[in-house]
């Protein structure tokens, strides 16, 4: 069975961890049905794209019994931020300032992952009306990362050999 080494649940996990070291609020994954929005301020996720960056790089593992075959393929992910609420605007204001600087690098590398951003678009204001027929302040922002998945999967490989010598004439004969 083949493994992942990053996961989407893992981009989330790090970039929700994120935006909650930079705002203090409720950050919650969008595209969830029957789910309220939170009370108060709070930030969205939303997947937005995946983008290969690089011809994948394959290498091969022989740890005795185990075998694998792995692919490494450098990847662009980005993730629609939008921030609700009161301090919607400050708080899309501070995610994108963060995303631009060292203290987001160390930040994603201390997760284990091979996880680093590369940009985040500037705030912009994305009227929404509720069912309530109320204004509600929204605030959005794209969040670009680079991650470098690595995929495993089983591959056999002939690592021991032997090696004999026979007679070709005597085995296999002429006009047999």
């Amino acid at each position: 069975m083949p493994t992942i080494s990053i996961t989407e649940n893992n981009l989330f996990k790090a970039l929700g961890d994120f935006l909650t070291s930079i705002v203090g609020n409720i950050v919650v994954k969008g595209q969830v049905n029957r789910v309220p929005m939170p009370t108060g301020d709070a930030v969205y996720m939303t997947p937005g794209t995946s983008v290969q960056l690089a011809t994948v790089v394959q290498t091969y593992t022989d740890q005795g019994n185990v075998h694998t075959s792995n692919f490494r393929q450098s990847k662009q992910w980005a993730a629609q931020i939008d921030c609700y609420g009161a301090g919607a605007n400050d708080n899309a204001a501070a995610i994108s300032t963060a995303l631009r600087t060292i203290y987001a690098c160390d930040f994603f590398r201390a997760t284990g992952l091979d996880i680093q951003p590369l940009y985040a678009t500037d705030p912009q204001q994305l009227p929404l009306i509720t069912g309530e027929n109320q204004y509600l302040e929204r605030w959005g922002l794209q969040a670009v990362l680079q991650y470098n998945p690595i995929i495993t999967v089983t591959q056999e490989f002939a690592d021991q050999l032997e090696i004999g010598l026979i007679n070709v004439d005597a085995t296999f004969p002429a006009g047999a």
